[in-house]
């Protein structure tokens, strides 16, 4: 054990190998679950056109999400990386370990003498608690890609300052980058001011007289400069918005001219609510409370893995930290980093967002990646000048460690989330192979964590695969944010929705009920008109139940596409339920009779007793009147609250198969077994 830590000691003591130690740290942070994670919410657009379109169809995905330059970095993105999820959570880990990489290489070129320090900021500015949908791998690309080109444009900026080798060509390529990130990512427009307070600090070193140095950074920020310039006269008057509309426009901008002191003044609340919620209320989210009940093995997981990101860190700044440093780390670095919170907020403001009103505060951490710099170099400085000492090495330590527990049981939902839309998938394509096209696929609400009914809605039409599409063959809809009136919504109601070119136009006479609740250990259930005494769901399921038209679904055979949802397994219980289900609806007794037996020969049984209703009708079908038995009463006995269905389908044998003194005596007795009499 003391020669791996004094191995450790020795790597980490060398400074070219920190940003190994960074590496390590991000992957701890964002990558030891990356095999269990998919495609959530705003990733399924990306994926929906890529995959039924083409890859080229970005360009006009992108167009009417008013991003139309970013195409070029989603159609090289998908060309590299395919339709895997795990691919694209590594690339976005890579993203935004290079990003922190390059900005310590920055920092260090602007406070040489303050290692130690530049190390803190840059741990605190790579797993910053603040930003939440790291899993969202492919809609991130976009951010941490803005992100990694603005930092590598002020890397080369600043090397540029003291440097003259090669000065002209990597200028052109620093000015590149900011063109690109700025065309490509607008959230990083308004940190680029910073440019000039960069250089001058730079300068600084050289000893320059104040005017001369000014002078100085005036003309190496020309080139910088007019790249702003030209993105802002692009953005303002030469960009032509989508039909749709301009979902970026900058309305707070044009406040400030019409309304300038209700402005000012709406501006600068929101600046302060912003700023307190990124820098200081967002690390009272890595305080896990749970964790500490020792109740999973998770737990367990999280607690170990981050004892060891806090022992990695502390040896890597402890070994840092006997290092000479040189004058007070505080003026600089504190102006830098509120210029960056203040400037890295600044596009949303003028778009009208805010943070602290966002309706979804989850997704609404987008808003802020770019201040997350700033915020990380203010905790830094805090600690820095208010902690003495290796004390402050153990709370950086120990920061970095609660924001790595925060963010594994952060990507252990997203993980449950991606297997709960995986079994979504496969079990809505075994149960319905085909749906007819116009159909509203309908819940009570919204079923999957992460998504939300549009994301939902691409994600089930790439599941069907239905190629180049113009209008989508149908829409995901939950009951209660459309017209929570139950009888409006029978007697037939206009259900339409829209998301970029997709545009969806029906009625709610045309329409599949389904409830999924693997949580309760049940299969995905599409509900029948018959359904409307079934106890297991809320009363409005059981009423809407009535308008369930399950004609709507074909036979025929669909699979998942493996390039988005790997191989499916079809040796499972819900696999035989949807199957019988689905013989069931076009009366293959046979089928149904097989797919049981199929079941039990491989030793899967029901979780739900409403799942062995399919079979009960089989084997009543074809005459088996003691295995109906046996099967009611199994029913029963795995499923309180059942008895109406069972009922009711006990009802339905007695009017649909052949009459015998076996089959009228098995139904009698069974009847006065459940008390059918009490639910007619």
């Amino acid at each position: 054990m003391k020669r791996i830590r004094s191995a450790l000691q020795s790597i980490l003591s060398q400074e070219k190998y920190t940003p190994l130690a960074f590496l390590v740290i991000a992957f701890i942070g964002f990558g030891l679950l990356v095999n269990r994670l998919g495609f959530y919410q705003d990733d399924w657009p990306y994926i929906f056109y890529a995959f039924n379109k083409g890859i080229p169809s970005l360009t006009l995905e992108l167009y009417y999400d008013s991003r139309p330059n970013a195409a070029w970095l989603y159609i090289v993105m998908f060309n590299l990386l395919g339709f895997k999820p795990i691919a694209w959570h590594l690339a976005a880990v890579i993203f935004r370990w290079l990003t922190g990489t390059l900005l310590w290489y920055l920092f260090r070129r602007i406070w040489p003498s303050h290692t130690r320090q530049v190390t803190f900021a840059t741990y605190l500015f790579i797993v910053h608690p603040f930003f939440l949908i790291q899993p969202y791998a492919v809609n991130s690309i976009l951010y941490w890609a803005g992100f990694l080109f603005f930092s590598a444009s002020l890397l080369i900026m600043a090397r540029n300052a003291t440097e003259s080798k090669h000065r002209i060509p990597l200028t052109m390529l620093a000015v590149l980058l900011e063109a690109v990130h700025l065309f490509t990512s607008e959230y990083f427009v308004g940190m680029v001011i910073v440019r000039p307070l960069i250089l001058y600090w730079i300068l600084n070193s050289r000893e320059l007289p104040t005017r001369q140095r000014i002078t100085t950074v005036v003309k190496q920020w020309i080139p910088y400069l007019a790249a702003l310039a030209a993105y802002v006269i692009w953005r303002m008057f030469l960009y032509v918005p989508p039909p749709i509309g301009d979902r970026n426009a900058p309305e707070v901008l044009f406040a400030l001219f019409s309304k300038p002191l209700q402005t000012i003044t709406y501006l600068i609340r929101i600046a302060l609510q912003d700023s307190v919620i990124i820098t200081f209320t967002s690390w009272y989210r890595t305080l896990v409370p749970e964790l500490f009940a020792f109740s999973s093995i998770f737990s367990w997981f999280v607690i170990l893995v981050s004892i060891f990101a806090f022992a990695a860190v502390f040896i890597h700044l402890k070994q840092i930290a006997e290092k000479e440093e040189r004058g007070n780390w505080f003026a600089q670095p504190l102006t830098l980093g509120l210029l960056l919170l203040l400037l890295g907020m600044a596009p949303i403001w003028i778009i009208g967002q805010d943070i602290v009103t966002h309706k979804n505060q989850f997704a609404g951490t987008r808003f802020g990646i770019g201040s997350t710099l700033g915020a990380a170099l203010i905790f830094a400085v805090l600690i820095n000048s208010l902690i003495d000492g290796r004390k402050k090495i153990a709370v950086v330590s120990a920061c970095i460690a609660l924001a790595i527990s925060m963010h594994l049981t952060n990507e252990k939902d997203f993980a449950y989330s991606w297997e709960k839309q995986e079994r979504f998938a496969q079990q809505l394509l075994w149960r319905a192979p085909k749906i007819e096209a116009g159909t509203a696929l309908v819940t009570d609400e919204e079923i999957l964590g992460y998504m939300g009914s549009y994301s939902v809605s691409y994600s089930i039409i790439t599941t069907y695969q239905p190629g180049d599409i113009q209008t989508p063959p149908y829409w995901y809809f939950p009951f209660y944010y459309t017209n929570p009136n139950v009888q409006d919504f029978l007697a037939g109601i206009p259900l339409e929705d829209s998301k970029l070119t997709m545009e969806f136009k029906g009625n709610s006479d045309k329409m599949i009920l389904f409830t999924f609740n693997p949580e309760m250990q049940r299969c995905l259930w599409v509900l029948r008109p018959e359904d409307t005494n079934l106890r297991l769901v809320s009363t409005d399921m059981r009423q809407l139940s009535a308008g369930s038209d399950v004609e709507l679904i074909q036979q025929g055979e669909k699979n998942l596409p493996e390039q988005i949802y790997g191989k499916q397994n079809t040796e499972t219980w819900c696999y035989f339920f949807e199957k019988a289900d689905l013989a069931r609806q076009y009366e293959d007794w046979d089928e149904v009779v097989n797919l049981w037996e199929r079941s039990q020969a491989i030793g899967e049984q029901a979780d739900n007793g409403f799942e062995i209703i399919p079979f009960i009708e089989g084997y009543g079908h074809l005459g088996d009147w003691e295995r109906v038995k046996t099967l009611t009463k199994s029913a029963k006995r795995i499923t309180a609250g059942l008895e109406p269905s069972l009922c009711s389908t006990l009802d339905r044998l007695a009017n649909d198969t052949t009459t015998s003194q076996e089959r009228d005596d098995t139904l009698l007795k069974l009847k006065d077994d459940l008390n059918c009499s009490n639910y007619q």
